[in-house]
């Protein structure tokens, strides 16, 4: 088989089994198509929007203060049905106050739906709904989203037209979208009686509430000395009972045989019990059940992801008209410069080097481009937000553009959060286009590094794996990118340019060093260490949002902590923008 100078093969485009190309491309085949689930059920509720819209009593929820009592109790109703309907498992632990983090962000997603049900559909908002969505940022946005979802159907597409489907397991992962919200941790007892003193116990039926085709992992524990059998006779035994002593626990998961799982599996089989004590014996059965296919929770995220943000954008259209105009108008601006463009060819060309530049770490390149990539593509952003922070607001203050502004019938804190929510709405696209780049060379990455190093090529489910556990990392970068951005915001209305861009930088490094600072003056003066108290009270704990040592300890990145950190970063830009209209309300613009 020949090879192309960048290690692609050229061979059969669809080659089924372990086929470089499937590998590669089927997990961003369920990328693509979470992000077209979530377009429908967009368009779908726009549509509801408008027809909500030409009822009048509905319509007029969004003209009055009942309306956000209506939304506060769909937002209530959604939370409560969501949270009961999430496993235990999670949730997190309560020591922890995981629980606490992951219901507060629960809360914050349910809010958008439910204020975007009472207010989107005012008879305007829903008018100028599809214009919202296909202009300046959002149109962008819809722009990356349809064409990720035309290179996944193409995917499909070419795989079907060839007779040799490149994507693998299509029809089982939309089949597996029920199945997320029923699959998880069972725990179940069965008690079985104790046997007489005289003559051979009796192997008691048990029902078993399984489906072994989802079946993951099971682990069986009694009190008792019992066999484990697979009908109430021994002539009639298809294979050796299994024997579980007392208080020692027989487990089974999907990487042993299917011959070792203590429980039947053959089809007219049942579980018969024979326990050897005269006292009755308590068998307790923990089972973690998966779909067929666990990857189908990517279809729920993408589709999730893209109502939230369509919903975000409808929402501040309708409930912030003024704030959406000097937002656009910012956008527009921004994304004018060359600046943007610019930062944009750096993120794509580093990316790209990243992915065939060799870092050394015998076997581990996938890391360092995973850490390179995001970091790379946080101080991109962040220097664009940085610099469109002080050049927007800065020098409309200083040129008078800002008091043209004013003079209209927009007051001065619409005129700081639109700039704000502008900025936003930028660095959102970058790390959407970025960061699409940078999923796709992480899957690609275990193909590259398999045939660097000869050895067995990955599978797609290793990929989607690599691929998926990235972007808990974007999303961290990109609220480090907002929050260092809303800290520019309350200094430009103050501050010039260049100092603006320097007492950033200062509060990155000290924001990424604060931690360490704190440590290391513990055993130093009372004054240093008030100081120091001082600066990790005052400036952003940045450490919070990188994920580079667990990248390296390739530890898993719950929901928890991401809530954790949301909340944090929520706090941080509300803090600053009430600094930011606190010095911008006496600010002399004349």
């Amino acid at each position: 088989m020949l090879q192309l100078p960048l290690s692609f093969p050229v061979g059969p485009l669809g080659q089924a089994e372990n086929s470089w190309m499937t590998a590669w491309l089927t997990p961003i085949w369920f990328l693509a198509a979470g992000l077209a689930i979530g377009i429908v059920v967009l368009v779908c509720l726009v549509l509801l929007f408008k027809l909500l819209s030409t009822i009048p009593v509905w319509e007029r929820l969004s003209h009055s203060s009942a309306g956000h009592a209506v939304a506060a109790g769909i937002t209530a109703a959604l939370t409560a049905g969501i949270w009961f309907s999430l496993p235990p498992e999670l949730k997190g632990e309560a020591a922890l106050q995981e629980p606490l983090m992951l219901g507060i962000a629960l809360t914050l997603c349910c809010a958008i739906v439910g204020w975007a049900l009472v207010f989107c559909p005012s008879r305007q908002a829903a008018k100028n709904a599809v214009s919202t969505l296909s202009e300046g940022v959002a149109g962008m946005l819809s722009i990356t989203a349809l064409t990720v979802v035309f290179v996944g159907a193409a995917i499909w597409g070419i795989g079907l037209g060839l007779g040799q489907p490149i994507v693998e397991q299509p029809i089982a992962a939309f089949e597996s979208l029920p199945q997320i919200f029923t699959t998880g941790k069972i725990t179940f007892t069965r008690t079985v009686p104790g046997s007489a003193a005289e003559g051979e116990p009796a192997y008691v039926p048990i029902d078993v509430p399984l489906d072994l085709e989802l079946l993951r992992s099971i682990e069986i524990t009694s009190d008792k000395q019992v066999l484990l059998g697979d009908a109430a006779e021994t002539l009639k035994f298809n294979r050796v009972p299994i024997r579980v002593e007392a208080d020692e626990p027989v487990s089974w998961n999907r990487t042993q045989r299917i011959e070792d799982l203590p429980i039947p599996y053959e089809v007219g089989t049942q579980l018969h019990i024979q326990n050897r004590e005269i006292d009755d014996a308590l068998i307790t059965f923990v089972a973690v059940t998966q779909p067929p296919v666990p990857q189908a929770a990517t279809l729920l995220i993408g589709a999730i992801s893209i109502v939230l943000l369509g919903l975000v954008i409808l929402l501040q259209q309708a409930v912030a008209p003024r704030v959406s105009a000097v937002s656009l108008a910012t956008i527009k601006n921004e994304l004018a410069q060359p600046l943007f463009l610019v930062l944009m060819i750096i993120g794509i060309v580093s990316i790209s080097l990243y992915e065939y530049l060799s870092f050394n770490t015998f076997g581990e390149d996938i890391k360092l481009l995973k850490d390179c990539g995001i970091t790379t593509i946080m101080l991109l952003a962040a220097f664009q937000g940085i610099w469109s922070a002080s050049s927007s607001i800065s020098e409309e203050i200083e040129g008078k553009t800002a008091l043209t502004v004013l003079s209209k019938p927009i007051q001065r804190r619409s005129f700081i959060i639109g700039k704000f929510m502008g900025i936003f709405w930028v660095l959102m696209l970058m790390f959407v286009i970025l960061g699409t780049f940078e999923l796709v060379a992480v899957a690609y990455k275990p193909i590259y590094e398999a045939r660097e190093m000869s050895t067995e090529a990955p599978n797609w489910q290793q990929c989607h794996l690599e691929m998926i556990a990235t972007i808990p990392g974007l999303v961290m970068a990109f609220m480090q990118s907002i929050v260092l951005t809303a800290i520019s915001v309350a200094l430009a209305t103050r501050l010039p340019q260049l100092a603006n861009l320097s007492v950033c930088f200062a509060i990155y490094v000290l924001g990424n060093l604060t931690t360490s600072l704190v440590s290391s003056t513990q055993d130093g003066f009372e004054i240093v260490r008030f100081v120091a108290q001082l600066v990790a009270t005052i400036i952003p704990i940045l450490e919070h949002f990188s994920l580079q040592a667990a990248i390296d300890a390739e530890s898993r990145i719950t929901m928890s902590l991401l809530s954790g950190n949301l909340i944090y970063c929520l706090l941080y830009i509300m803090l600053a923008m009430f600094l930011a209209l606190l010095l911008f309300e006496d600010r002399d613009l004349a």
